[in-house]
């Protein structure tokens, strides 16, 4: 049988104790290296989704905004007549009525070529919460048996589109067709 020469060194290396984890405590270059890896892929993983949930609440919050903008001013153009209630029929805003602040306006098609960065309430006083945006509305006559045509003159609808942007980039249009519609009594 194989003894060893020295049984105390033997004994000491494989006997429980302090002597005994001071020679084998701590990592190796390796250990910490891998380790370090794992951690840099996880963070770097971790900060790319954080990053991507931001931009993707960022844009789901400006179509919310857009959506809001474009609906809150085919509201107040619809309730407005359809035909210029007190002078001759122009197509566009007639004498009196100030290109920008829409307080004046009186029928649908004053509306036509205004645009407002950022967009404005109808007393012209600017919504600041939207300051990135720019509101613009165009009104068009389209033909009665095709609402995708432009007709040239009034056939009783006129095509109300409102584009909403955010820098230079269109994020809603939306576009609505308005009836002329008469009375009769029974």
């Amino acid at each position: 049988m194989n003894r060893p020469s020295n049984p105390s060194r033997v004994a000491r290396y494989f006997a429980p104790g302090p002597a005994n984890r001071a020679c084998r405590a701590g990592l190796s270059y390796v250990e910490v290296l891998i380790a370090t890896v794992i951690i840099a892929v996880v963070l770097y993983s971790a900060v790319r989704l954080f990053a991507n949930l931001g931009r993707s609440s960022l844009a789901t919050t400006s179509k919310d905004d857009a959506r809001f903008l474009a609906l809150q001013m085919i509201e107040e153009i619809k309730q407005h007549s359809y035909r210029e209630p007190y002078r001759a029929p122009l197509f566009g805003r007639e004498t009196g009525e100030a290109s920008v602040i829409r307080q004046f306006y009186d029928d649908v098609d004053d509306y036509h070529n205004w645009s407002a960065a950022p967009p404005q309430d109808r007393f012209g006083n600017d919504l600041t919460r939207y300051r990135w945006f720019t509101r613009s509305v165009a009104v068009r006559y389209v033909a009665a048996n095709d609402f995708t045509l432009a007709a040239a003159s009034d056939e009783g609808f006129k095509e109300v589109t409102i584009t909403i942007q955010y820098g230079n980039q269109i994020i809603e249009q939306q576009t609505y067709v308005i009836a002329d519609f008469v009375e009769t009594s029974p």
